[in-house]
């Protein structure tokens, strides 16, 4: 173990070394940690779509997100949105 001293910034800013704390100090430093690892690894909740249409828009936009070229909808009597939106940009 290196001999540097680590030190830990208390909640009033002061900065106090690790091997100086006492007993009580290190286990409520513990006890903190260990409840703000908690907090953050917390379980999402999982969004769940329901019925066709969504379905069908959430696959849409994980296309887009590979290839925008893969949700053209363009056919020989309609542009669509996207395609119409590219164009007027480049004018």
């Amino acid at each position: 173990m290196s001999q540097e001293p680590v030190y830990w910034t208390m909640k009033n800013g002061q900065k106090i070394n690790v091997d100086h704390m006492d007993i009580n100090h290190l286990r409520n430093t513990l006890k903190m940690l260990i409840r703000a690892k908690r907090a953050t690894t917390a379980p999402v909740s999982k969004f769940k779509i329901h019925g066709e249409i969504a379905s069908e828009f959430a696959d849409m936009v994980k296309l887009y997100a590979i290839n925008p070229e893969l949700t053209c909808t363009c056919d020989e009597v309609h542009q669509c949105q996207q395609c119409y939106e590219e164009t007027i940009e480049r004018q």
